[in-house]
């Protein structure tokens, strides 16, 4: 089913970038079927971010189950995540893409709403909000987003009693998982009319081929700094946790393979595992630091996110501030948290960025044809940086048990000493 739902997505591309140029009328009169598609998407957004959240948080399974080896990769993967991002956003802003793609591009599809001018002081009110269900009707996420963090952490903290709660979102995210896969089906007749009203737009402005120079040169940027992101993680592996660079790679490459064929990162777990053996990390490591960094350490879908949102704000003429950015970097961080195993899991959280500069999700339509290339290659660094965390981990795993058997073999010569 997967590779007929490929041939058909290829079908809707080909299909309606020829329709947008040759029937531009007749595209754009059936923009609406684009419009129902992404209001779908939206429907469920909101539900599936919250319980993706929570489950990905309380995949933890306790606070106190923590210690030293969570520490160390909840620490290096905020590290990860975050210079992922900040990656992106350099590039973004040094080679800046969008600038010279029509507007129309994303204003063919987009409602009134989606236009609405944002300010920082405003978006700083609106993440504490005095009615929750409030802001979840009025599409606000970031508060839904804040919400999710301090309920899953509470769950934490209650321990066994809120062991049927954390189950019952679990459950709840698979649902809703289900349901995103079904409109997945969709995406073929969504894609056919998003992208030809897009391309009826441009072609009757005669800005058609500026603006696919614009998108190549926004997928290399973009690639780029996906391998900026495998680089210097490279260089910890070498420098920090002290492994054989090339021996490394060589046992990587499986991993990443397998990411590239399935696209996913929880599929690609069992070969993970295997690789962690090979590099002879510990059994104890690997097996709490892998599905946990699967789970949360998704950097290349991160800077996606980050990236694709000021894409857009360049095609919309959109000057973001330094704190608008930081908004943006906070939120693609969070996205990219609750991205796991959902399928175009980067596209579905990428509304939850695109929402806290109050870009239109309509948007979205320009990324769609080239979505499932550029995901496989994101999942290969998330895969990458899972290893990478793992082999870290490790390394200052080890360090600390040397240090305290040494700390203890010092203190047992102490106490020898004086009584001889």
């Amino acid at each position: 089913m997967k590779n007929k739902m490929f041939i058909f997505i290829l079908m809707s591309i080909v299909l309606g970038i020829a329709c947008g140029i040759f029937y531009p009328e007749h595209m754009l009169s059936i923009r609406w079927i684009g419009t129902l598609f992404i209001n779908l998407l939206k429907l469920i957004v909101l539900p599936l971010i919250f319980c993706a959240l929570v489950s990905a948080i309380t995949s933890m399974g306790g606070i106190k189950r923590l210690g030293s080896i969570g520490t160390y990769t909840l620490g290096y993967v905020l590290l990860s995540v975050s210079v992922a991002v900040l990656i992106g956003l350099v590039l973004l802003n040094v080679f800046k893409p969008g600038v010279g793609i029509p507007a129309s591009f994303i204003l063919a599809n987009a409602t009134s709403t989606d236009l609405k001018p944002v300010e920082f002081s405003s978006f700083l009110l609106t993440l504490f909000p005095p009615n929750i269900i409030e802001a979840a009707a009025k599409f606000e996420i970031m508060p839904i987003v804040f919400f999710s963090i301090v309920f899953a952490i509470s769950c934490l903290s209650v321990g066994e009693s809120a062991k049927p709660v954390i189950a019952f979102f679990n459950g709840l995210r698979n649902i809703f998982v289900k349901m995103i896969t079904w409109l997945m089906y969709l995406t073929p007749a969504g894609l056919f009319s998003l992208l030809g009203s897009a391309i009826a737009e441009a072609s009757l402005q005669n800005r058609l081929i500026e603006s696919i120079k614009g998108m190549m040169l926004f997928i290399v940027i973009f690639l780029c700094g996906l391998f900026l992101q495998i680089l210097w993680q490279l260089a910890v592996v070498k420098f920090v946790a002290r492994k054989n660079s090339q021996q490394f790679i060589g046992s990587a490459s499986n991993a990443m393979i397998t990411a590239f064929a399935t696209s996913s990162s929880m599929a690609t777990l069992p070969v993970t595992l295997i690789v962690a053996k090979d590099q002879n990390i510990s059994d104890e490591v690997s097996r709490f630091v892998l599905p946990l960094a699967t789970t949360i350490n998704l950097a290349g879908t991160a800077m996606y996110e980050a990236v694709s949102t000021l894409f857009f704000c360049q095609i919309l003429g959109m000057h973001l501030s330094i704190f608008s950015q930081i908004g943006v970097f906070l939120t693609a961080i969070l996205a990219g948290m609750g991205a796991t195993g959902i399928p175009e899991g980067g596209l579905v959280t990428m509304i939850m960025v695109l929402r806290c500069v109050n870009v239109p999700t309509s948007a979205i339509a320009l990324l769609l044809p080239f979505d499932r290339i550029l995901d496989r290659f994101r999942t290969m660094a998330n895969v990458w940086g899972d290893l990478v965390c793992a082999v870290t981990v490790d390394h200052f795993v080890k360090n600390r048990k040397t240090e305290s058997a040494t700390l203890l073999i010092e203190m047992e010569k102490e106490k020898v000493l004086p009584s001889s």
